[in-house]
């Protein structure tokens, strides 16, 4: 979604971050401009969570989560960007609008979720006055109440109910296509795609109905049936059950990821209200990385037959290149002939999350899956173990996990840990650590007055009234990242420290600029402008400084010409009137 970045600003400058974040979480005063709570994103006693009202921007000093309102959304009720937007901008009675190229397609959608909001609503009415549908679900376990969340309907035998139903004019027809409730015969006409199946209306995480799953009620194939691909459903993407999951919990400490519709429901239905399922699928990257947005542990559960190994393997390999040091992943692995449907039912919900509470860690089976393969009493057996362990430890990104994964390896393999960050291709001990690479613009690379100024404009953009003019510096690093955001402020005076972000968002410099905004300054106001201009005195003193010495050692290595001796000349006079006007 390309949303235009003056909508942006003027939508930030709209909402009040203070008035957004005391309505979820209650916020006291405790100082003139700071307002503080216990953070909602991790767990603490003590108010670690500051959200200032001037710079409409929050951070906790006890976890380092921050942001402007965007952000605030996006983390506490887990939306994208596009929907953070959009929820504000309904709060602020705003339109959101879209630039060209992308207005059309999204026009389209409202139709899209409207014709499957009805399709499933025609559903659910079929199947409460169908007797196959009823006995087929009571024949099951599923209840009415159960069937009434999740919206289960029925489609009936025939080929053209749903579309006599609905089929109305051209238009709609051209919807119930676009959704893929229909299909066009080759000698004209058209027929449903559901025909006697049970319907699994599948919802985004907002609630609304993207598409169908049908499962057949007697014999017949295939026995489940997807929606295609359309606009509003990408079955790789799309997660049964979240909608539901999100509804029952205000947080998810787990989420356990099974195979079927059925799985989720009877779960659901023992109180266990933290299952998804994929959409005929394997897992995918989409799938864990949407996954990661709602909670920090996420258990596949698998059968515990050759099948359900292999299918732990593919996921396995899918999710070492999204771990880091916030994710735990653990595998479920049921007894023979079993699934979450027919266990739960069997065992009851206290046995069944007792197995849950016992599944093994992914560090564990990877590294009992490789072990198989090997013969571990022999070094060649170990030598080939570690090899293919390697092989997989360097798709996870450079975090503790993966350091903990190398010792695991060392003490399984009996090969030192240097030999295997050698083998890994990774500096040594002694000349690098393995933690996570810092950003390029670091706030540590910047000399000091160039970081007083920074953090000062970010913190306090109308300080810009006091910047000298014309301004001019000539090498200093983060001299682009300062004439950058000097522009930005420079257009628009009036800006906050959470709308000045968004120019960032996305970017390598906005993890500068939250380093910059976080740092901690105690200045009276009375004391910001004689402070900002001697921060600024002395980052063009230490300007001046670096020219003249590079031009000093030309003139002692090659010589200057004569533009550059007038240079010299200028800047060692400059330098005098600058210490002059700080005396």
């Amino acid at each position: 979604m390309n949303i235009p970045r003056d909508f942006i600003d003027s939508l930030l400058a709209r909402i009040d971050l203070v008035e957004l974040i005391n309505a979820q979480i209650p916020l006291r005063k405790k100082s003139n401009n700071n307002y503080f709570a216990c953070c909602p994103f991790h767990t603490e006693k003590s108010a670690s969570f500051s959200v200032s009202q001037p710079k409409q921007f929050y951070y906790c000093f006890g976890c380092g989560a921050h942001g402007n309102a965007i952000d605030f959304l996006m983390q506490q009720d887990r939306l994208s960007f596009p929907d953070a937007i959009e929820t504000l901008a309904r709060t602020a009675g705003m339109t959101v609008p879209h630039e060209k190229g992308t207005q059309e397609r999204n026009d389209a959608l409202p139709n899209l979720y409207d014709m499957t909001a009805k399709a499933a609503h025609y559903y659910y009415d079929q199947m409460s006055k169908s007797e196959q549908a009823i006995t087929y679900l009571k024949k099951r376990g599923i209840t009415g109440t159960i069937a009434k969340t999740f919206s289960i309907g029925f489609a009936a035998s025939g080929w053209q109910h749903l579309y006599d139903h609905l089929a109305k004019d051209e238009m709609q027809i051209k919807h119930l296509l676009q959704t893929g409730l229909i299909i066009k015969k080759n000698e004209g006409g058209y027929y449903d795609r559901f025909r006697e199946r049970i319907i699994f209306p599948i919802h985004d995480y907002r609630g609304r109905v993207i598409g169908f799953g049908g499962r057949v009620i007697d014999q017949g194939e295939p026995k489940y049936l997807n929606s295609p691909e359309t606009p509003l459903f990408q079955k790789g993407h799309e997660l049964y059950g979240l909608y539901q999951a999100l509804q029952a919990n205000r947080k998810l400490e787990r989420i356990i990821l099974v195979e079927g519709y059925l799985d989720v429901i009877a779960l659901f239905q023992y109180d266990i209200t933290c299952a998804v399922a994929t959409l005929g699928t394997a897992t995918t990257a989409h799938h864990l990385t949407r996954l990661t947005r709602y909670t920090s542990e996420i258990i596949f559960s698998f059968d515990g037959d050759r099948a359900g190994q292999s299918a732990a393997l593919r996921a396995l390999h899918i999710a070492l290149p999204l771990m880091d040091d916030h994710i735990q992943i653990k595998f479920l692995f049921l007894p023979s002939n079993e699934d979450p449907d027919s266990l739960v039912r069997k065992e009851g919900k206290e046995k069944f999350m007792a197995r849950v509470e016992q599944a093994t860690p992914l560090s564990h089976f990877f590294f009992d899956a490789l072990s198989t393969q090997c013969d571990m009493e022999t070094m060649e057996g170990r030598a080939r173990f570690a090899t293919l362990a390697l092989q997989q430890i360097k798709l996870v990104p450079a975090n503790l996990f993966r350091n903990l994964l190398l010792e695991g390896l060392s003490r399984r393999s009996r090969i030192p840990l240097p030999d295997l960050i050698h083998q890994l291709g990774l500096p040594s001990p002694s000349e690098a650590t393995l933690s996570a690479p810092k950003p390029t613009l670091a706030l540590a690379k910047l000399p000091n007055p160039m970081r007083l100024v920074l953090s000062m404009l970010v913190k306090q953009p109308d300080l810009i009234q006091y910047l000298p003019q014309p301004f001019h510096l000539a090498d200093v690093p983060g001299k682009v990242f300062l004439l950058e955001l000097v522009d930005i402020i420079q257009k628009k005076p009036n800006i906050s420290t959470g709308t000045l972000f968004e120019h960032w968002r996305g970017k390598e410099e906005a993890a500068l600029f939250m380093d910059l905004a976080s740092i901690e300054q105690t200045l009276p106001q009375t004391g910001l402008k004689p402070e900002f201009e001697g921060a600024v005195n002395m980052l063009l003193f230490f300007d001046q400084e670096n020219v003249i010495k590079a031009l000093l050692a030309k003139a002692a290595n090659e010589g200057l010409t004569n533009a550059e001796k007038i240079a010299l000349t200028n800047k060692i006079q400059d330098k005098k009137l600058l210490i002059n006007k700080q005396t």
